[in-house]
């Protein structure tokens, strides 16, 4: 960047002259419409439902694993000692 140039005003004091770019004054009023807040509203509404309910997952923890349905209708009975769930029942025995 170029140093800035002197300029004299009838020889009593020497200030540096800006280049030109830097003596343009821009507006400083910012103009926000209403619909374009109601939009930025919007977003941060789904952000924070988004957010809420991805710490209602974290909170409720696993989900535990679907059971089976057990056909009534099953042409076969169970096997002795097997349980309609599958599982094998366990009764003392009398080996003694």
């Amino acid at each position: 960047m170029a140093a800035p140039h002197l300029v004299s005003n009838g020889g009593a004091q020497r200030r540096p002259q800006l280049p030109a770019f830097c003596r343009t004054r821009r507006p400083i009023t910012v103009a926000v419409s209403v619909s374009s807040l109601t939009a930025l509203r919007l977003l941060v509404l789904v952000g924070l439902l988004f957010q809420l309910s991805t710490l209602l997952l974290v909170i409720a923890g696993p989900v535990p694993p679907r059971l089976q349905a057990v056909s009534t209708n099953n042409p076969f009975p169970p096997a002795a000692g097997v349980a309609a769930s599958g599982a094998q029942s366990i009764s003392p025995s009398s080996d003694r």
